[in-house]
């Protein structure tokens, strides 16, 4: 189960001694072959043997959280993006921003809720049309300070807000409040992004990235494989043998449909469409050996959802019978998150596969280090059941 982690399942002694021999193999030539950039290969102020290399498939679909993890990877592990890097952000951060504010615009006229004041009616004129509003992306654009004054005039309306908690019916994007509540900052000339901004920005990866990190001892490379449904053909092609799989799930998008299956005339729910790609990968035979790490993200969202979003209604079995609160199941957050892990750990049992998992917010990093802490200790325990050397 889920808490009871025992490693993969024991292979014969013929497999243990080839998988053995191999990872000796691919360890040495690597030794011999690696070093460091900047280095020269009579260079002896890195002993690279002392490093061991793990790499991890970051699976999931699409906007569960995998570009984010990356992002705290890199944080955390890496440059913790010099200002340079954060201007590049910008227009992205921007887009997100306007584009939410276009989205509620538009959903306010095609779920018939009308403005609560004839001001935030006004306002929504500006952002009915999508092309004017893309001149405002770039760092260098002239800002125009009444953009600022006609967001916050309709943030602030009734029905605008009727219309945000609706959101899951119009695709609008998770962090849409934080951008639309910091539009003063966001769109002021001298804006530069923070990390929270680009760890919050949604940006889809419709390509693998791959980015490699030194962690102690361990040197990790990690893959972010995209969860698009267009990128998924690449998943099992492009790395047969992964030390671990790590695989995020949102728990915050029960109530939501797959944007891209819609466009192909399909209903789907994203919670499905993520259960349908985990068993998958359980599935999959050259992954029966990389131990997965799943990870239900977005925790933080679920918890403010859920109070006015029935979980029943969009699944069905979900059992509303018992409630120890007045507030009603559908407002428990903790038996939410155990009934949609658990259907998860069904299908884990179904195919008697072990799994360990972990309820996370990706955007937040002191919870991101107490999660990554967790993931190196499975990993590292992986790579001594198979020989590596640690």
């Amino acid at each position: 189960m889920p808490e009871n982690y025992d490693g993969p399942s024991r292979p014969s002694f013929l497999q243990w001694v080839r998988g053995v021999v191999w990872s000796l193999v691919e360890y040495v030539r690597w030794c011999l072959t690696w070093q460091p950039p900047g280095t020269s290969p009579d260079d002896t102020t890195f002993d690279k043997c002392n490093t061991v290399e793990a790499r991890l498939l970051v699976l999931g679909a699409s906007d569960t959280g995998k570009s984010t993890f990356m992002k705290q990877m890199r944080y955390v592990f890496g440059d913790t993006f010099p200002a340079s890097e954060r201007r590049r952000h910008l227009p992205y951060i921007r887009r997100n921003l306007l584009e939410s504010v276009h989205k509620l615009v538009v959903a306010m006229d095609v779920l018939g809720v009308p403005y609560s004041t004839a001001a935030a009616q006004d306002a929504a004129r500006r952002f009915v049309d999508m092309a004017p509003l893309e001149t405002f992306f770039s760092d260098d654009s002239p800002m125009d300070p009444t953009v600022v004054e006609e967001t916050q005039t309709l943030w602030a309306d009734e029905g605008v807000q009727e219309v945000f908690r609706r959101g899951n019916e119009y695709h609008l994007i998770t962090n849409a409040d934080h951008f639309i509540t910091s539009a003063a900052r966001i769109l002021h000339y001298d804006y530069l992004p923070s990390i929270d901004d680009i760890l919050r920005m949604r940006y889809p990866t419709r390509c693998s990235v791959t980015s490699t990190y030194d962690v102690g001892e361990m040197r990790m490379m990690m893959h972010d494989m995209g969860g698009e449904r267009a990128a998924r053909g690449e998943w099992v092609a492009h790395f047969p043998r992964p030390t671990a799989i790590l695989f995020l799930a949102s728990l915050a998008e029960y109530d939501q449909h797959v944007e891209e299956a819609e466009r192909e005339g399909e209903k789907k729910n994203r919670v499905q469409e993520s259960l349908d790609i985990f068993e998958a990968v359980l599935e999959y035979p050259p992954f029966h050996n990389s131990p997965v790490i799943l990870l239900l993200n977005k925790s933080d969202i679920f918890k403010k959802k859920i109070i006015y979003h029935s979980l029943a209604h969009y699944f069905p079995q979900y059992d509303v019978t018992h409630s120890p609160t007045p507030a009603g199941p559908d407002g428990d957050e903790d038996k939410g998150r155990e009934f949609l892990s658990g259907l998860y750990e069904r299908l884990a049992v179904r195919h008697g596969r072990h799994y360990v998992s972990r309820f996370t917010e990706a955007t937040n990093t002191e919870n991101f280090n107490s999660i990554f802490s967790f993931v190196k200790n499975i990993v590292s325990r992986n790579m001594i059941s198979r020989g590596g050397l640690l």
